[in-house]
């Protein structure tokens, strides 16, 4: 595995905060609203919220704090004044004056929650890593308004190598849950493995072959 910074933890007060859970649509599979200008002074950019980007939310559970670490496996844009006829009743300078009519649109992610990190006590520092790590289906459900932030690259390697072994335990749901894009998502992140954490590379390159292989018999050859 890649050095890393033994001071570098696997989530941060520092992590980009990218949106809010707006909607869950399984015990998974969760709906998030990306976070605009008004909304943040440091909103996030799109390539903190780019296919396959690795992120996380914290939650408290009996009093052990938890991050329950996702992919971004969709997107998909709002904008509820398409299709609409005659002229729009507001523009820009005058949103905080008449909030009914204020321009909604929307940036939505498709966000598969793969399992969830026991966080070590966070009163020592700006930062916590994984006392454990668990890629079983996440227990525990997030709750609206749940904020949900980029994973870190060593938090992205603590989830994937909890014992200093490759764990992709999640593997069969995420595709699953991801449906059309599931053999991309998870292609996304074994690139992302090979770049960040470049090891194992012939056994990355065995679950790549059956990525794809499976791709080409559900559905046909795979792009």
């Amino acid at each position: 595995m890649t050095a890393t910074d033994p001071h570098e933890p696997a989530i941060s007060n520092q992590d980009r905060t990218i949106g809010t859970v707006v909607e869950s649509r399984s015990q998974m599979d969760y709906l998030v609203e990306v976070y605009r200008e008004r909304d943040r002074e440091r909103p996030p950019e799109k390539a903190d919220y780019a296919f396959g980007q690795p992120v996380y939310s914290s939650t408290t559970v009996q009093g052990e704090e938890y991050a329950l670490i996702g992919v971004v496996y969709d997107s998909r844009l709002v904008d509820p004044e398409q299709g609409r006829d005659g002229p729009r009743l507001s523009n820009p300078d005058q949103e905080m004056f008449v909030p009914g009519y204020v321009d909604e649109k929307q940036t939505l992610l498709g966000v598969a929650f793969l399992g969830a990190a026991r966080l070590k006590n966070r009163e020592s520092g700006p930062g916590s890593d994984f006392e454990t790590v668990d890629q079983e289906l996440p227990r525990w459900t997030l709750d609206v308004d749940d904020q949900v932030q980029k994973l870190s690259t060593a938090g992205f390697r603590a989830f994937h190598f909890p014992d200093g072994n490759l764990a992709l335990e999640y593997y069969d749901r995420l595709v699953a849950t991801a449906d059309t894009f599931g053999a991309e998502v998870t292609l996304a992140i074994l690139d992302r493995l090979r770049r960040e954490a470049d090891t194992q590379a012939s056994v990355l390159d065995v679950i790549e072959q059956k990525v794809r292989w499976e791709a080409k018999r559900d559905r046909g050859v795979l792009r």
